[in-house]
């Protein structure tokens, strides 16, 4: 999977398919999320990884309808922000290590 274009944006998750409002993954069976942006605009995502590191949590998730659209977001606060510039490269490269919980 490539990490596409990075949207400069926040998000906030408001829902999870599947009845769980748990963002943690289930390799077996994705969890697809609805979240919003900045614009009002809902879109679905498929979560890919959610983990820890260095004090912070992230999720890599997909769109739905534009697969080559991958996210690495973060929490802040109740928000999700999109992660780029040399936080990104940090974070894709140490779960590219395995150095991540």
């Amino acid at each position: 999977m490539s990490i596409g274009s990075r949207l400069r944006c926040c998000y906030k998750a408001i829902s999870t398919i599947g009845g769980d409002t748990s963002l943690a993954e289930d390799e077996e069976h994705p969890k697809h999320i609805t979240l919003i942006d900045e614009a009002g605009r809902e879109r679905q995502f498929r979560l890919h990884d959610a983990f820890d590191h260095k004090g912070g949590v992230y999720y890599l998730v997909e769109n739905v309808d534009d697969p080559s659209q991958v996210l690495l977001l973060r929490e802040a606060g109740s928000e999700l922000e999109t992660v780029d510039g040399e936080e990104f490269q940090r974070v894709i490269a140490a779960l590219e290590e395995d150095d991540v919980e």
